[in-house]
């Protein structure tokens, strides 16, 4: 029994939240939030038998880009794995790095949750993911370590987003007031939340690091994806992974950096016009038609438009290396069998969403919270973006919730509440069950979620006491 309970932790962890969601949609009267303040019928929306199909219905439909992309990526890697050059490359790599283990973690770390921090999108960082995870693997990390500096660090990432992240981008929307700019929103505290990031860094390292120098035996350690054992990779080349690999990490840095969202500039936006309106003929536009009518200037795209660079690249490398059309298929289709459990994650985090969408109590809950004082209350505000951010999932379906009454009725205090709200999210992935990221990384790589909780309860403990400290002073001055 009790090794069946550390097996479904996670499973049953995420089953819970959902039933818990589901009981108090019969009790909690429904409620919104308006400009003007709170409003509400007095009755609980309860949710019914029949109402559980449309709930796993709208689960899939509301979380569909990120499926498409996961599915895509276990596709790429499901082909590459079979790729001598791949292994060659990733070997290499590692040996090269294998004698400075801590310092390669922590870089590693710094880099992925920088990228984070400012990325649009923070999916596209995962197509690099299991790169990262095969050359730790093959410096012989143990599977808590790997998932710490590779998942854990966009956790980190999302903990201290500064421009970047979905849920910073749809929050700040619903922040916005007369003319501003989504990033004149998302400029207001910026230094506090890059020091954040830089306090979350230090410290989620520190501990990764002491837990380095406790573990003797790594011979748990495991990867996302297989890779071809084949010692005879010296006629293979890497070049043309290398040349992909580089191209993707730069179509990723330009594609989800918001360029006009969050710094004004509108040379990509200007850009993107012009190619776009070149034509032939009457009606025939070249690129518009070529690449899509939905295709959005750099800065702005989403995650189909790298969906379909990432299928386009798997292509190319299967053709550079020439691999037999069946063989893709066979290689491709295993890879996508590898993210069932990561989709199923995704799912099952959207479905908790739907159902507090389908039933809006938590709102009720909120006015509450937010009624046990008059004007703002850093304790009760800090606990509501708490609740927040445990029952929605998304930050953005919060900013749609709550953000509009919260830019009118605390018009003084925006800034530390943006700061606060921002954090918190980002805090609770750690340990939510229904955290996307989280998630993806334990079943991924086969860590059982009982086993990252221990690991990680002191590095909570801490950095809820570093931004309760901030929390304070950014309110005080």
């Amino acid at each position: 029994m009790k090794k069946k309970e550390k097996k479904y932790g996670l499973l049953k962890g995420v089953i819970l939240l959902i039933l818990i969601a589901l009981v108090l949609s019969w009790i909690i009267p429904s409620g919104g939030f308006e400009a003007t303040g709170f409003t509400t019928e007095n009755i609980p929306t309860r949710i019914g038998l029949n109402d559980l199909g449309w709930i796993i219905y709208y689960g899939i439909y509301f979380s569909i880009d990120k499926i498409i992309l996961l599915i895509v990526i276990g596709g790429l890697y499901g082909v590459l794995g079979k790729i001598k050059g791949y292994n060659k490359l990733v070997t290499s790599i590692a040996n090269k790095l294998k004698k400075h283990k801590k310092i390669v973690v922590i870089l590693f770390s710094i880099l992925i949750a920088a990228l984070t921090s400012v990325l649009t999108q923070t999916f596209t960082v995962i197509i690099f993911i299991p790169f990262i995870v095969a050359i730790l693997k093959r410096m012989d990390l143990d599977k808590l370590t790997i998932l710490a500096t590779t998942f854990g660090s966009i956790m980190v990432g999302v903990l201290g987003a500064t421009y970047g992240t979905e849920g910073i981008q749809y929050f700040s929307e619903y922040m916005i007031t007369g003319d501003q700019l989504i990033g004149d929103v998302i400029k207001s505290g910026i230094l506090v939340r890059a020091g954040i990031l830089a306090i979350g860094l230090i410290l989620f390292n520190f501990f990764t690091i002491v837990h380095m120098d406790k573990v003797k035996n790594n011979e748990e350690s495991t990867e996302m994806f297989d890779i071809i054992e084949d010692e005879d990779t010296k006629k293979a080349s890497r070049i043309p992974i290398v040349i992909l690999g580089i191209i993707t990490f730069i179509i990723v840095i330009l594609a989800f950096l918001g360029w006009y969202n969050n710094f004004g500039l509108d040379l990509f936006e200007n850009f993107h016009n012009s190619v776009t309106e070149i034509k032939i003929g009457k009606d025939f536009y070249i690129f518009k038609d070529l690449l899509g009518a939905n295709m959005k200037a750099l800065g702005s795209w989403d995650l189909f438009s790298i969906t379909g660079v990432v299928l386009i690249f798997t292509c190319i490398v299967a053709l550079c290396y020439r691999v037999k059309f069946n063989d893709f298929i066979t290689n491709y289709v295993n890879g996508i069998k590898k993210m069932a459990k990561p989709i199923a994650c995704v799912i099952g985090a959207f479905t908790l969403l739907v159902v507090v969408y389908m039933s809006p109590y938590p709102a009720t809950i909120f006015n509450k919270l937010l009624s046990l004082s008059d004007g703002f209350n850093l304790a009760t505000m800090s606990l509501t973006a708490l609740l927040t951010n445990i029952l929605h999932t998304d930050l953005g379906y919060t900013g749609y919730v709550i953000g509009s009454y919260l830019t009118t009725e605390y018009v003084d205090y925006i800034s530390p509440i943006y700061t606060i709200f921002i954090s918190l999210y980002g805090y609770v992935q750690f340990f939510i069950p229904t955290s996307i990221i989280l998630g993806i990384g334990l079943t991924s790589l086969n860590v059982k979620y009982t086993d990252w909780l221990k690991h990680i309860w002191k590095f909570l403990v801490g950095m809820l006491i570093c931004l309760l400290v901030i929390f304070i002073l950014i309110t005080l001055l």
